[in-house]
């Protein structure tokens, strides 16, 4: 028990000091904290000093205001003075900001990443950046392009992939990675790392290759070591089922386009990112307006609405869409809508559709979209009357 007691009697005296302390004081605990490689004292001790300048600072602007309110020109001056020494006096220096930085990151791995990140949010020294060079050179090119970011050290973030830079893939070839090195890959594109705590440069790392990716089949295929002028052949996919239809190969970098029905491709240039395009459309969630789907009244009118959804990694264009019923005891009154564009992993919502049963009974609606291509989509819906 009076162990207990004189740590509590201790962590009490320490705290009053901390009160009595004025704004110098403050800054000179912070300080020796800092000189002593004391992190978690350095960071609690720079949380009082603020508190304690900004209780200054309102206070001198305080005095100011009364000041030039009671006409006192001298005694405004001052305040005024004492207004702008706060941030020069007291502001944590360049000196101060290295020593810390050093002090966390030989500490704690377990804190590295939190105290960084308060480094960062408090020191205007400490900027750690992360850039992106991804220049290219070769017997008849060359081109040199950087990106730099500044992030919170510690935190994650997502390497760009060849579609987020836009590089030419023509030109520069197939993005294989990220490397430390401008001739090692060390992070694969579109891995989460976690930001550096220092400034760091990432160099893209390039291939003369054509490469095939499937997300959908889960198809990857690479046929390294292309030229110019040379024939790939083009692989061949197989629909998962009938509701997707394949639509061919893109190269979204250069917008290079291989049809469905194409065996091989001719290379154009160092390289070649091609990626499937599948349409796919879904139905779901059709419910009436103010009726339950499953307990219409028979003989009133009610409106339908129903979702459609692409699916797919291709945009569906210029569709048309049919609403017809399985019954003559349910009449449709207006099936028909247009809908001109579904971008992938877009949903959209049809409604105005009316029906009126004109008996009691569970019936079918026979929803069928049809796009541009010719490409169909069908689905039916449960209605019942009561």
């Amino acid at each position: 028990m009076k162990r207990i007691i004189s740590i509590l009697t201790i962590i009490a005296v320490s705290c009053s000091l901390l009160i009595a302390a004025d704004t110098s004081e403050l800054y000179q605990m912070f300080s020796d904290a800092v000189s002593e490689g004391n992190t978690a004292d350095a960071i609690s001790l720079y949380g009082n000093l603020q508190e304690r300048i900004n209780k200054d600072y309102n206070k001198a602007e305080r005095s100011y205001e009364k000041a030039l309110e009671a006409g006192n020109i001298r005694k405004a001056r001052e305040a005024y003075a004492d207004m702008l020494s706060f941030s020069d006096q007291y502001s944590m220096t360049e000196e101060q900001s290295d020593a810390l930085l050093t002090a966390i990151l030989s500490g704690d791995e377990d804190t590295r990443a939190e105290n960084a990140a308060w480094l960062y949010e408090n020191s205007p020294y400490y900027a750690p950046s992360v850039t992106y060079d991804w220049s290219a050179k070769g017997d008849n090119y060359s081109y040199r392009y950087t990106r730099r970011i500044s992030v919170t050290p510690g935190s994650e973030i997502t390497l760009p992939t060849a579609s987020d830079i836009g590089a030419d893939t023509s030109t520069a070839g197939v993005l294989v990675g990220w490397g430390i090195t401008p001739d090692e890959v060390t992070y694969e594109p579109g891995e989460i790392i976690n930001a550096p705590y220092t400034s760091q440069t990432y160099y893209a790392v390039w291939k003369t290759a054509v490469t095939f990716t499937d997300p959908v089949t889960g198809l990857e295929s690479t046929v390294d070591g292309t030229s110019d002028g040379d024939i790939v052949e083009v692989p061949a996919l197989t629909a998962p089922d009938e509701s997707y239809v394949f639509t061919g190969w893109v190269d979204s970098a250069t917008g290079e386009y291989i049809a469905p029905d194409e065996t091989e491709y001719t290379l154009e240039g160092n390289g070649a990112s091609f990626t499937a395009l599948w349409k796919k459309v879904d139905f779901s969630d059709a419910s009436a307006t103010p009726y339950d789907i499953s307990a219409l009244p028979a003989g009133t009118q009610a409106e339908l609405s129903f979702d459609i959804t692409n699916s797919g990694t291709e945009a569906v264009r210029n569709a048309t869409i049919e609403v017809t019923s399985s019954s003559p005891e349910l009449k449709v009154l207006n099936g028909e809508g247009r809908v001109r564009f579904i971008a992938p992993e877009r949903t959209l919502t049809m409604q105005g559709l009316k029906v009126v049963a004109t008996e009691p009974g569970t019936y079918d609606l026979n929803v069928t979209l049809t796009d541009r291509d010719d490409d169909v989509w069908t689905m039916n819906y449960s209605v019942t009357a009561e």
